[in-house]
C-alpha cells in the first residue's frame, strides 16, 4: 500500500539568459535561476516536505527559444552527467524526493542537434527518467524526426517511457504535449500513473484561465486516464526587456477524476503542493464503469491511425531540423495535402492570400 503523500509544483521567477533583445548572453543567469530553483526546494521541505517537485520548462535558462549554434548549444544546453544535473541528483538524494523538470539537452552520439528533455531524478541520487518532447515548431529535435535511428538506439520505450517507484508509476510531457491527447495514452499505456509536466506558458487567447483549450486539455488527460497531472508553469521574468508578467502563471495539480486540487493564484515565484492518493486511483482503475483503459479497443483505432498519413515521418533524419520556418513550413504542406486528400475541407477565405478562394 502506497501512503498519501504531497506532490509540489515549483513556480519559479526566471532571469533569460539571453535579456535583451539583440543583446549579449548573461551566462551566469543559468547559475543564478538554478540555485534558486534549489533553495526553494530545500526551504519548503525544511518546513512541509513533498515527495515529488516539479520545476517548470525553461526553468534553467527562460524561454528564448536556442538557435542550433555551436555557441548556443554550449551556453543553454546541458548534458546528463553535466554539473547541473549532479546538483539536481544531489538534492533529490538530500531530500529524500523525486525532482522533475525540463533542460535543453545535447548528446554526443547526436552532434549538431539539441533536445528539448524532461528528467526525474531519484532519491538515490540518479536520473531515472529521460523523456523528449515530441510536438512543437522550434528547432530542437524531436523523436518522430530521427525515428529509425532513435529507436534502434534506445527501443520503443523509449518513446514513451516510464518509471516505477515506491511512490507510483511516474512519466513526463513537456508544455505543448499536452495538448495531444495520445501522448498521455501512450504513458497510460505503458502504466503511468502520475504525469509531471513541465510547462511554459504564457498570454495566448487559447490559455485563458478556465476557458481555454489548454487548461481543458490538462484536466482532459488526466480524466481520460485516470492519472495525475502536475504542472508547473514560470514564474517572472526578471533582469531582462521581456514584461516581467510574461507567464500566465497557474501552475495546478489535478487529480484522477480531472478535478483541479490546488492552483497558482499568482504569476509570481510560489510553491503549491496536494496530496496524492495512489490507492484511490488504484481503486478507480480497478472498477469497470466508466474504466477508459480497460474498456479501450487499440485493434480498432489502430486501423483508421495506419491509414492516415499526417505529419511527416522523420522529416530531420538527414540533418538538424530547419528550425520554427522549416517545420512551420513542412506544416503547411501537410495541411495542404490534407486538403487535397478530402481529410480537411479548406476554408473559403485563405488568409494566406487575402482573397477568396
Amino acid at each position: 500500500m502506497v501512503p498519501i503523500y504531497t506532490a509540489a509544483c515549483v513556480q519559479t521567477n526566471v532571469w533569460p539568459v539571453y535579456p535583451k533583445k539583440g543583446g549579449p548572453a548573461e551566462p551566469a543567469h543559468k547559475e543564478k535561476n538554478l540555485s534558486r530553483a534549489i533553495e526553494l526546494i530545500e526551504r519548503v521541505n525544511a518546513w512541509n516536505p513533498s515527495k515529488i517537485y516539479v520545476l517548470p520548462e525553461f526553468f534553467m535558462t527562460g524561454a528564448g527559444g536556442v538557435r542550433n549554434t555551436e555557441q548556443d548549444r554550449n551556453l543553454l544546453c546541458v548534458r546528463m552527467d553535466g554539473p547541473e544535473m549532479e546538483r539536481l541528483c544531489t538534492l533529490a538524494k538530500n531530500t529524500g524526493s523525486y525532482i522533475s523538470g525540463m533542460v535543453w539537452e545535447v548528446m554526443d552520439d547526436w552532434p549538431d542537434r539539441y533536445w528539448n528533455t524532461a528528467f526525474i531524478c531519484g532519491p538515490e541520487g540518479k536520473v531515472i527518467l529521460k523523456y523528449h518532447k515530441h510536438y512543437d515548431f522550434t528547432g530542437k529535435t524531436k523523436p518522430g524526426d530521427v525515428m529509425t535511428e532513435y529507436i534502434a538506439r534506445y527501443g520503443e520505450d523509449a518513446l514513451w517511457p516510464v518509471v516505477d517507484t515506491p511512490l507510483g508509476r511516474m512519466a513526463c510531457l513537456v508544455c505543448f504535449d499536452i495538448n495531444i491527447p495520445e501522448n498521455a495514452r501512450c504513458l497510460a499505456l505503458n502504466g503511468a500513473e502520475i504525469i509531471l509536466h513541465p510547462t511554459s506558458e504564457g498570454r495566448a487567447p487559447f490559455l485563458v484561465e478556465d476557458v481555454g483549450g489548454w487548461e481543458i486539455g490538462k484536466r482532459s488527460r488526466a480524466y481520460e486516464n485516470l492519472c495525475y497531472v502536475v504542472s508547473a508553469n514560470q514564474g517572472l521574468f526578471l533582469g531582462s526587456d521581456f514584461p516581467t508578467d510574461r507567464m500566465r502563471g497557474r501552475s495546478q495539480i489535478i487529480d484522477f477524476t480531472g478535478r483541479v486540487v490546488n492552483i497558482a493564484e499568482t504569476t509570481g515565484e510560489c510553491i503549491l503542493q496536494a496530496d496524492i492518493e495512489i490507492e484511490r486511483l488504484r481503486q478507480k482503475r480497478s472498477q469497470v464503469q466508466m474504466n477508459f483503459l480497460a474498456e479501450l479497443q487499440p485493434h480498432v483505432h489502430a486501423v483508421q491511425y495506419m491509414k492516415k498519413k499526417m505529419w511527416p515521418k522523420e522529416l530531420w533524419k538527414d540533418g538538424p531540423t530547419g528550425g520554427d520556418m522549416g517545420n512551420i513550413k513542412a506544416g503547411r504542406e501537410t495541411i495542404a495535402r490534407l486538403q487535397a486528400e478530402g481529410v480537411l475541407v479548406p476554408p473559403a477565405y485563405s488568409l494566406d492570400k487575402k482573397s477568396f478562394v
